[in-house]
């Protein structure tokens, strides 16, 4: 009887390899769980095969950079060395598309992916349902200054997050001393909260027609941190309850590289009141989209020669 997780011969009689099918087994399996990393035993009852012959499999696909195994956790995922079906000079935003549209899909409502380009946040990548549209675009960019762009600081150094808050110029004591937690709230979290207000709506109006595709100016800089002056950034564990009351613009989470650098940033963009739940639910995906193609990254940056660097230096 042959083994559903192995799939049938293509030819009538004995499979003409047994062990190249069991190798293709394990990496679909691999690809199928990229969001949850596997063990070896978990690996071998999927699949049905022997723990030596699981062992023998994945001990290959890690010489090879095909598969990863945790040392601390023992869990195997994909690895940056399995080829790509893209060109090396394929954009980054055309390998995100089908899994950004999936992410759109999924949540039902706008995504976009962003990167931090020459002192701005710039949207490499946007997608809405059929029925609807995005709010945010690919193209558009905003000033990389507090308080826009907290999920590419939460993970950085001090002293990159203090050069992140400085750069908007003076804003209020409650702001200075709300970041620090916002920043900690988003790395305990995994994915940043925007509020949606009336000041952030015209602010980012004013700033996308101030935008001419130069650096950012400091007109441009400083009406990026009136944001901080005018609104309530993110939302801290003790204002979870409230949640409901306040309609919000996007979530937001990191994507990393290989070596833990944040590169990108996915979003949703609900742009509507939603539950507590919801927002879980919601933050959840856009953390599992970011898991999901932190390899994806990791090929392309590594066939490019790109060496990631620190958001504050782009």
């Amino acid at each position: 009887m042959n083994d559903p997780k192995l799939g049938p011969p293509q030819e009538t009689g004995q499979d003409p390899s047994p062990p190249t099918r069991r190798v293709v087994a394990v990496v679909e399996l691999l690809a199928q769980a990229s969001t949850t990393p596997l063990t070896l035993a978990e690996i071998c009852r999927e699949l049905r095969i022997s723990r030596s012959t699981g062992h023998a499999i994945l001990t290959t696909l890690c010489s090879t950079d095909w598969a990863v195994r945790d040392p601390l956790s023992g869990r195997y995922t994909l690895g940056a060395g399995l080829p790509s079906p893209y060109p090396v000079n394929t954009p980054v935003s055309r390998v995100l598309r089908e899994p950004l549209r999936q992410l759109c899909s999924a949540v039902g409502m706008a995504a976009c992916v962003s990167e931090v380009r020459g002192g701005f946040i710039a949207v490499i990548e946007s997608t809405a349902p059929s029925s609807g549209r995005a709010q945010v675009h690919a193209g558009q960019r905003l000033p990389f200054v507090a308080p826009f762009g907290r999920e590419f600081v939460a993970w950085a150094p001090a002293a990159t997050r203090r050069q992140w808050l400085e750069a908007a110029g003076p804003v209020n004591e409650a702001y200075r001393a709300r970041m620090p937690r916002v920043l900690m709230e988003i790395q305990r979290r995994g994915y940043g909260i925007e509020r949606l207000s009336g000041p952030l709506v015209k602010v980012y109006a004013a700033l996308l027609a101030l935008e001419d595709g130069n650096e950012p100016d400091p007109v441009a800089t400083r009406l990026a941190g009136a944001v901080a002056d005018l609104t309530v950034v993110d939302v801290l564990p003790d204002e979870m309850a409230q949640i409901e009351q306040c309609p919000l613009a996007t979530i937001s989470a990191p994507i990393f590289d290989g070596q833990g650098n944040v590169v990108m940033s996915v979003s949703a963009q609900p742009y509507r009141q939603l539950t507590q739940q919801q927002v879980r639910r919601i933050g959840d995906q856009v953390v599992e989209f970011g898991e999901h193609v932190k390899s994806l990254i990791a090929q392309r940056l590594l066939s490019a020669g790109t060496n990631p660097v620190d958001p504050a230096s782009r």
